[in-house]
């Protein structure tokens, strides 16, 4: 009896284990996604500013 105890104890631990591991590395994932996705909301949003700087350039010199 106590052996099946113990048998189910490793096998609940185990499985905890795995669906920890998987939800700190989707953790890991949603932050990197995050960070890249600023990183390229940044370069657009500066970008947008640049063409605006330049549209106004060119509609005053020509």
């Amino acid at each position: 009896m106590s052996a099946l105890v113990i048998c189910i104890v490793v096998c609940l631990s185990w499985g905890v284990n795995h669906y920890r591991d998987n939800a700190i590395a989707y953790k890991e994932q949603r932050d990197k996604n995050a960070r890249e996705l600023k990183l390229a909301n940044a370069a657009i949003t500066e970008m947008q500013m640049r063409q605006r700087d330049v549209a106004a350039l060119d509609a005053k010199y020509t």
